[in-house]
């Protein structure tokens, strides 16, 4: 059996990364891969470059995240998945300059959370709760852990992401995500597998109360 081993920064994560990819890897019905249920917790600073520029084009800190990934290869590791929380930060340079790094000796993955891991949690949830509590794009803004409170009352990332997690349907969350679907395709890729077609979700909308007209 190969091996998949996390490199994750939030205390929530700790437990609930890795119990994510487990369903993602069942939904790409893979079983020749087993999933390291202790990630590697670095803090944020070890994943992003400061930025440079106000338009927030963060590259990842190429030195402490690669010190990262070394220690999730010597668990030992045969492919390696880095997952934070984009924040305001820009996902799509973020990632390419992960992938530029090409000296691990071990496949690695990489994936930003828009803009962070609650936002996927919000997704899995029932429209109407959410229309009813006024969330109607989770990655849309910064916060989906307020977003979250409006959700679930009390929420605590060490207490209810874990089990919000275990509650996750991969396809309906992918169908709405596409931060969500670059980590199951990029799953799909340290696995060997091609992943199903992902089928598109209406979005969201949150219906502004007619004017009277007189």
């Amino acid at each position: 059996m190969k091996r998949l081993v996390c490199v994750g920064e939030g205390h929530g994560e700790v437990k609930a990364l890795p119990r994510l990819c487990l369903s993602i890897r069942n939904y790409l019905n893979v079983v020749d891969w087993n999933i390291d249920p202790t990630i590697v917790r670095l803090p944020r600073a070890d994943f992003v470059a400061p930025p440079v520029s106000k338009r927030r084009t963060t590259t990842c800190n190429a030195e402490a995240l690669g010190k990262g990934i070394q220690l999730a290869r010597m668990r030992p590791a045969d492919a390696v998945l880095v997952v934070c929380d984009a924040d305001d930060d820009c996902a799509v340079t973020w990632g390419k300059s992960v992938s530029a790094m090409t000296h691990y000796g071990v496949q690695v993955a990489a994936v930003m959370a828009v803009r962070e891991y609650e936002a996927w949690l919000l997704w899995n949830m029932d429209d109407a709760k959410l229309k009813e509590s006024g969330v109607t794009d989770p990655e849309k803004k910064r916060d989906a852990k307020g977003a979250m409170k409006l959700v679930v009352p009390g929420y605590a990332p060490t207490t209810h992401q874990l089990e919000l997690t275990r509650k996750v349907d991969v396809e309906r969350v992918r169908s709405r995500s596409r931060s969500f679907d670059k980590l199951v395709r990029s799953l799909a890729a340290l696995f060997g597998v091609t992943p199903p077609a992902r089928r598109w979700a209406q979005p969201i909308v949150q219906r502004r109360p007619r004017k009277n007209r007189r």
